[in-house]
């Protein structure tokens, strides 16, 4: 039960004759308000409307925004708590070996498979909550947005190529299209596919929690690492935790973030390398300290920058200013550390087959060995089950590999975040299986690392 504001609180509360608003109402009726807002935005605006409101928020700030950030995180909160305690805050300093494995031991006991007690937030202490509450507002929502919008984008281009290509034989390889194609039905179909169901805004969701969790556990931190995994040693203690479906989603999520700090080195290379004019000496001598080569070094920055977490990039995206990006630049751009492989290393070919013969096979090995059937049962809230971009990539059999296994462009569509309806409305259930027409290579090395070949090859 919500606690009462104190009286200071409500004798501030103006009379209901004269203004026949929420300021007018009780404060109890205020406060049960406050405690039912469905998500961390409205509460934001809720508590910004008036300074009552403001006031009301605050006598009971922990209970209120505890009961807020719950139904928010609901369906991926053991993801978001995993995310929480793998910060250097809560996990340590000092990141050893043993450390990460017992943490991703104690993040297994919390999924619903595990033995543990379900993640809650009634044990994290106040001002844990309201980090969560941060993190989820600053960089998990905007991120959710604009990786919806990128990937979407991909996927209802992708849809009018295929259509195109159908109609007019010979004209575009399936899934690529001419701009001049693409464009018109691209931008019509903007507004109506920018709206994410729930089950869509948790699957992404999800994957960013767990991406951001691979980051502070693996990443460039505040943390001291003291140890190093290798890349199937990191697929076999941490993505081996999720569903193979769960795991291409953080792959995905990968992909977006690269793609975007592409865009953003090509706009600040020239600004930050030592030709720049900033960098050259009255007596024209080049004093490179401060500089960055984004061009020659642009893997190894890339490798670092990315390994910061997604943190940087969603502050990163949401600047307009060009001299403020190149300053923020500046201060997060980060050289590899050469410690833990990085996360797409880790989803990589070599990563999944290596795991297998050096870390032993494991149950979902077992059902993608036996070829078991494996159906879609529907975009329920949460989402449980495999998405229908898995199961028709698959063919309806149990596959335990992704990653590098899969077409690059099924992934650019985040094949695995949608809904069966944008399949449908799209025209594009049969787009996911036909990618491997494009891509023999890798019906070639599924069959050679695993003995079984995509259902239809």
């Amino acid at each position: 039960m919500a606690q009462s504001a104190p009286n200071n609180v409500q004798s501030t509360a103006p009379d209901p004759a004269s203004s026949p608003s929420l300021e007018s109402l009780p404060a109890e009726l205020r406060d049960q308000i406050l405690l039912s807002v469905p998500d961390l935005p409205t509460l934001r605006a809720l508590v910004h409307a008036s300074p009552l409101m403001h006031a009301q928020y605050r006598s009971n700030r922990n209970s209120l925004l505890r009961a807020c950030v719950e139904r928010e995180l609901d369906g991926f909160l053991v993801h978001a708590y995993a995310c929480l305690k793998s910060r250097v805050h809560c996990l340590g300093r000092k990141r050893t070996d043993e450390a990460i494995t017992s943490f991703l031991d104690a993040y297994r006991g919390w999924l619903p498979s595990g033995s543990s007690p379900r993640a809650d937030l009634d044990s994290v202490e106040p001002s844990l909550v309201r980090w969560m509450a941060g993190f989820h507002l600053v960089v998990a929502r905007p991120l959710t947005r604009m990786y919806g919008t990128w990937a979407l984008a991909n996927l209802v281009q992708a849809a009018t190529s295929s259509s195109a290509e159908q109609q007019a034989p010979g004209t575009a390889a399936p899934g690529t299209a001419p701009p001049e194609t693409a464009a018109p039905e691209t931008a019509a179909a903007g507004d109506q596919e920018a709206a994410l169901s729930r089950s869509e805004e948790i699957r992404i969701m999800r994957a960013l929690y767990q991406c951001e969790t691979y980051h502070h556990l693996f990443g460039r931190n505040r943390g001291h690492r003291h140890g190093a995994f290798r890349h199937h040693e990191i697929n076999g203690i941490f993505f081996s935790l999720f569903d193979p479906w769960e795991a291409e989603a953080v792959g995905c999520i990968d992909i977006f973030v690269r793609q975007r700090y592409e865009v953003i080195f090509d706009k600040v290379l020239a600004d930050l390398h030592h030709t720049n004019p900033r960098f050259i000496q009255p007596n024209g001598v080049i004093n490179p300290e401060g500089s960055f080569d984004l061009d020659t070094e642009r893997e190894d920055y890339m490798e670092g920058t990315v390994s910061r977490g997604l943190r940087a990039i969603a502050r990163l995206l949401a600047i307009d200013d060009h001299d403020t990006l190149i300053r923020e630049m500046e201060l997060r751009l980060a050289h590899e550390h050469n410690l833990d492989w990085p996360l797409r290393h880790a989803l990589g070919e070599e990563a999944q087959d290596d795991r297998r013969e050096m870390l032993g096979v494991n149950a979902r090995d077992e059902a993608e060995t036996r070829r078991d059937l494996i159906k879609f049962t529907g975009d329920a809230v949460p989402p449980e089950g495999p998405p229908l971009g898995w199961v028709l990539l698959w063919g309806g059999t149990y596959s335990n590999i992704c990653g590098e296994y899969v077409p690059r462009p099924v992934r650019q569509w985040g094949y695995v975040m949608w809904d069966e309806r944008r399949w449908t409305e799209l025209g594009a259930r049969d787009l996911v299986s036909r990618q491997w027409e494009t891509a023999p290579d890798l019906v070639e090395g599924i069959e050679r690392d695993y003995g079984w070949r995509p259902s239809g090859w």
